[in-house]
């Protein structure tokens, strides 16, 4: 059997989002979410997923990529049809809670239904809601792949297939499931892909699940992290928690995000932060469902000021009001910094992120300050200029401008250093200043002592 998307309204009964004719059952919802403008990502990739065409669109996170195959999905949905008739694959249960509740409010005029699948939680109210039957279906694949084996969901009838955040999917190990998940769907279904970068794994998935896709890559007008003044603050390791407490007492650092490697180092931060009167809260891979969704409900609620997170959150995450974001360990790799870092400055808004550097991370600094100055040269120019850049140029090997935080020292609390007023990657390498360990600045302070009392004898 062939399954056709349905078409679009008629434009003369269309409201209207920005110059893209919508829906009026959909007008009133992005009315309703206060969406009057559609973002370059929207605008793209709305019209090609209407015409039935695959879509393969590289954008950050960040960037309205919901709303793009959100728009486009809700139209496609029989209502009549109690059935999945679309199927949303995210790679953590946190993204998955928070694409279904953008695609609800985006049907909940038009009525259709959408339920998030995820691990970490019991099976019988996502069987009883799958029983009752739903539109759209969001989910981690090891949930989907678990609900199809135990015969409690059907994708014959899938219309349309996104994958969301399809690098991270992939990053994680979530390519064979992926694959099955949608081998269980139609052949002639339509399929989304989305990615904030495109590696060779994920074109090869592309190139397998798609037919003729159109290319969509997004570059911002002015990207993300030019938005984010970034410091890398020359901290040791033993005095971190001295400079954390330090920024957080700042007046301007209302909602923190703070990252370390793991579960037990963010576990251990969290109670050091607790102990010493912050509102704080811990994200990581080993907490409970019930757990993580009550550290997200106190984050919408205001009730947090500072969230310790290890990676998990470093992608799809969006937190409404975070002002900084503090790399308290270094990252594996320059590109998940960038992930990390732009959890702040979304939606255009400007944000803060500050980076502790122990001497032993000084070549992971370094890497991502390269990785830096070649993101930049190639948001200035264009694919050629990019590809003779790479052919004919050595790596810039010159630093990324850091700024030091104030004194690190346990005796010292309040003072933090003033906003910037422009990006760290526009001041002079000569502004960083190392902070000398806490050993060598107790010694000084006794030599001045001894000094002074010698002088008054």
């Amino acid at each position: 059997m062939t399954l056709t998307l349905r078409p679009p309204p008629p434009l003369a009964a269309a409201g209207h989002f920005g110059p893209i004719p919508v829906a009026p059952p959909l007008a009133r919802a992005l009315s309703a979410m206060g969406y009057t403008t559609p973002t370059p990502i929207q605008e793209e990739a709305i019209p090609p997923l209407r015409d039935g065409r695959d879509v393969l669109g590289q954008a950050q996170t960040g960037t309205g990529k919901t709303a793009g195959f959100g728009i486009p999905l809700i139209e496609a949905i029989d209502t009549s049809q109690r059935l999945v008739q679309a199927i949303v694959l995210v790679p953590t249960r946190e993204l998955c809670l928070q694409v279904a509740q953008e695609l609800a409010r985006l049907g909940r005029f038009a009525h259709v239904s959408v339920l998030p699948v995820y691990g970490g939680v019991g099976l019988g109210p996502q069987i009883a809601a799958l029983q009752r039957g739903v539109h759209i279906l969001v989910g981690t694949p090891g949930r989907v792949e678990d609900h199809l084996q135990r015969g409690t969901l059907g994708l014959q009838r899938v219309r349309v297939a996104v994958l969301d955040e399809a690098d991270r999917m992939l990053d994680v190990g979530f390519l064979p499931a992926i694959e099955r998940i949608l081998g269980r769907t139609p052949a002639d279904r339509q399929t989304a892909l989305f990615s904030a970068t495109i590696p060779e794994e994920v074109r090869g998935l592309a190139h397998r699940q798609m037919r003729d896709p159109v290319t969509i890559a997004i570059r911002p007008e002015r990207p993300t992290v030019d938005l984010i003044a970034q410091h890398f603050a020359p901290v040791p390791d033993g005095d971190k928690l001295a400079a954390l407490r330090a920024y957080l007492d700042h007046p301007d650092c209302s909602l923190a995000l703070v990252f370390r490697r793991t579960t037990f180092k963010a576990d251990r931060l969290g109670r050091d932060l607790t102990r010493g009167g912050y509102k704080a809260a811990v994200l990581h891979g080993r907490r409970t469902q019930g757990q993580r969704e009550r550290v997200l409900a106190q984050l919408k609620a205001g009730d947090i000021q500072v969230l310790v997170a290890t990676d998990i959150a470093a992608r799809g995450l969006d937190i409404v009001g975070l002002t900084h974001v503090f790399n308290f360990d270094l990252p594996d790799t320059p590109e998940t910094y960038v992930h990390r870092i732009g959890r702040t400055g979304r939606a255009g808004a400007e944000g803060q992120a500050i980076t502790f550097v122990a001497p032993e991370d000084e070549d992971g600094r370094r890497a991502i300050e390269r990785y830096l100055i070649r993101r930049q040269r190639g948001a200035a120019e264009g694919p050629e200029e990019r590809r003779r850049s790479a052919a004919a140029s050595p790596p810039d090997r010159s630093r990324t401008a850091l700024r030091p935080p104030a004194d690190s020292g346990h005796r010292q609390r309040r003072p933090a250093p003033d906003p910037p007023s422009r990006p760290a990657a526009a001041r002079p390498a000569a502004e960083m200043t190392p902070a000398a360990p806490r050993s060598q600045r107790r010694s000084r302070r006794r030599s001045r002592r001894r000094g002074s009392d010698g002088a008054a004898s």
